[in-house]
């Protein structure tokens, strides 16, 4: 009888063990490996606007440098680094018609990634991106200083695995950012 208990309980345990075991196998697969944002989900395509961009900031622009991104560690969170970020904005100012041409640029672009503000868990995970955006001129001084906080937010509906659906807040807070800067960029023209 004492043969008999012990082993119905070291079945139970056994039983308890790969049930954990299967628990954690889950977690991780659906919980997936973290990667970086990609350039072309944080580019803004050409957008319907009442007003214009000033006349001659069209084909005078470039993106200088862009500091303050992190590369993203596989094993914890996406992030957005600095090429990406770079890409994203130079193909955004190429879609508006704003890129300079290589030796030709009058008005570059220096940007600053402040951070990112992410959710460590949740349904609904809401970035907002903090990024300080310096345009100068043709004499080198600044004429644009323009800090955008740009949140963004997806949905279980974007997608169910929460590592992916982070990766999908950071682009579209970037992307968020890039318009919000267009359009301070459209209000404001250089001397």
């Amino acid at each position: 009888m004492i043969q008999r208990t012990q082993k119905a309980v070291r079945n139970a345990k056994a039983r308890t063990g790969f049930k954990f075991l299967f628990a954690a196998a889950m977690l991780i697969e659906l919980s997936g490996c973290a990667s970086s944002a990609d350039p072309s989900a944080m580019t803004i395509a050409p957008q319907a606007s009442e007003k214009a961009f000033p006349q001659n900031l069209l084909h005078a622009m470039c993106v200088r440098n862009v500091t303050g991104g992190e590369e993203t560690n596989p094993l914890w969170a996406s992030k957005v680094d600095n090429k990406g970020f770079q890409a994203a904005l130079g193909t955004s100012l190429d879609n508006a018609a704003l890129t300079a041409s290589a030796d030709n640029c009058s008005y570059p672009i220096d940007v600053n990634l402040l951070g990112l503000s992410q959710p460590a868990i949740g349904f609904d995970m809401t970035v907002t991106s903090h990024v300080n955006y310096k345009v100068y001129d043709k004499t080198g001084q600044p004429y644009l200083l323009q800090t955008v906080d740009a949140p963004f937010t997806a949905t279980v509906s974007d997608a169910f695995v929460g590592v992916e659906r982070l990766k999908l807040a950071n682009e579209g807070a970037i992307r968020e950012s890039i318009k919000q800067f267009f359009d301070k960029l459209r209000e404001t023209t250089p001397k």
